[in-house]
């Protein structure tokens, strides 16, 4: 690998649930910056999952995801929040199997697959990376994902801390959608959902106006959806799983729950589901499915809804002037009519248009590796 090249920039999303990477690239033929999402695995989006291995080795993404079928213990999942509530302190430990792992090392293995992912396909290095971060963050959960970027550049020759860059996503996501005036970002994530107001500048710039976190995201959801399909389950089976401490209890339980989640779009848009139960070794029930249905999703979603409806009119009623538009993201925000559902709901209109890539998972991070490569002058835009 080559050092780095200056004309292409690179941006990092790391989600609770999901990280995705995307580039911003000066095309030779025209030299116009054009962006796209980074492949990993085979996938533009990348599970949040990180594995230790007892030999040493570090998985992350799906490798991590699938060996945790087997080894629940080892994998880490959903470790954002214990960046977000870095405190300046020693870096919270996560586990002490098989070695301690902290949020900063996680996010470190995060960060360095998706940058080795997209070097490695173009054989050179980008001139900078950017990491997103939630507008409500403080200093401290910002130093703590810099240090995880750091150390994920450090593993990689010819790479520079002064190449590591960090955008609050509500702007990112402004960036990638363009245009001038206030924007309110409605960002459903996994561990809660964002609400920020951006003043956009007329010369690409912007700053946060108001910002405000609501305790509803997705991964409460999944959680919710896995405990209804024990409740139909059979009862031996749910109590084992629920109560029974071993690790095939563990492993049924997880391999559950993954289930559901990557059902969980599925279930919304067909309005059925069909949850197959996993093999629990002695006393499995033997092949069984238990059916959720878009009522399940409905009754569970709802309440959720309502309040991140509340919580916009709270924000926004802190403010002066004309309303501003409004874009719907996030995991959540991908299930049919719930960006159509909060539009009617608040009155506010939907901003994204006919441009799908402003609402999809690597919006943001499209949106920052533009705004790097602008803040470099590299290309036209």
């Amino acid at each position: 690998m080559t050092a780095p090249d200056a004309r292409w920039t690179l941006a990092i999303d790391h989600g609770t649930t999901t990280t995705v990477g995307a580039w911003a690239d000066v095309d030779p033929r025209d030299g116009w910056v054009r962006v796209g999402p980074v492949g990993v695995d085979g996938s533009p989006t990348m599970p949040s999952a990180v594995l230790s291995r007892p030999d040493g080795a570090v998985l992350a993404g799906r490798p991590a995801l699938e060996a945790g079928a087997l080894d629940p213990a080892a994998a880490l999942l959903r470790t954002r929040p214990h960046l977000a509530a870095s405190t300046g302190g020693p870096p919270e430990l996560l586990t002490q199997y098989p070695r301690p792992t902290t949020a900063v090392d996680v996010a470190t293995a995060l960060v360095a697959k998706v940058v080795r992912a997209e070097a490695a396909r173009r054989g050179t290095l980008p001139s900078a990376v950017v990491l997103l971060h939630p507008a409500s963050w403080s200093s401290a959960a910002c130093e703590a994902l810099r240090s995880a970027g750091q150390a994920a550049l450090a593993a990689i020759p010819y790479t520079s801390p002064d190449q590591l860059q960090l955008l609050d996503s509500p702007r990112a996501a402004a960036h990638r959608l363009g245009g001038q005036g206030r924007l309110l970002v409605v960002d459903l994530g996994g561990a809660a959902t964002e609400l920020a107001v951006v003043d956009r500048g007329g010369d690409g710039t912007g700053s946060v106006a108001a910002v405000r976190t609501v305790d509803v995201g997705g991964e409460v959801l999944d959680d919710a959806l896995a405990q209804l399909v024990l409740d139909r389950a059979p009862q031996p089976f749910a109590a084992r799983v629920r109560f029974g401490g071993d690790l095939e209890a563990y492993r049924a339980w997880f391999r559950l729950r993954t289930s559901v989640r990557e059902g969980k779009e599925t279930l919304a848009t067909s309005g059925a589901l069909a949850v197959p139960l996993p093999p629990l070794p002695p006393d499995s029930p033997g092949p069984g499915v238990v059916q959720l249905t878009h009522a399940d999703l409905a009754a569970m979603l709802a309440p959720g809804l309502e309040e991140i409806a509340q919580g916009i009119a709270a924000v926004v009623d802190t403010l002066s002037g004309p309303r501003p538009a409004m874009l719907v993201r996030g995991g959540l925000a991908e299930m049919p009519r719930v960006r159509e559902w909060i539009a009617e709901r608040t009155g506010f209109g939907l901003a994204h248009g006919g441009d799908p890539g402003a609402v999809s998972a690597f919006g943001p991070a499209s949106g920052a590796a533009a705004w790097a490569a602008e803040r470099l002058g590299l290309g036209r835009h």
